[in-house]
């Protein structure tokens, strides 16, 4: 834990490096110390049909995290603002960068490692 998922305008692939995105997200998110660095997953999706406002060539990053409650709303805080440090240079063409942090329901959660 956490699991962190961005989805992103298809169209950026040949805009920025996801990869690196991808990497800046996963690194901050380990230097944060709020995680075992080994539970920590990163991975990424574009997204072929979207829209963001009135503006066909609008671009967009969401950056989703999940994580296993206990940690405070201002270590929350904290993980949004280094996440966002990380990326902002990757992201400073895309048109809309969201995040958003989200404790995980244990009773609906199951976790198997082989």
């Amino acid at each position: 834990m956490p699991h962190c998922v961005i989805e992103y305008a298809k169209p950026l692939k040949h805009v920025i490096s996801i990869e690196a995105l991808v990497e800046a997200t996963h690194q901050a998110l380990i230097d944060s110390q709020l995680f075992e660095s080994h539970a920590v997953k990163t991975r990424a999706h574009g997204v072929e049909h979207f829209r963001v406002g009135e503006d066909q060539d609008n671009t967009f990053v969401h950056i989703h995290t999940a994580i296993m409650p206990g940690r405070t709303d201002e270590q929350k805080a904290l993980l949004l603002e280094r996440v966002f440090e990380a990326i902002s240079l990757i992201t400073n063409t895309v048109s809309s960068v969201t995040m958003e942090i989200v404790d995980i329901n244990k009773q609906s959660y199951i976790k198997i490692i082989n």
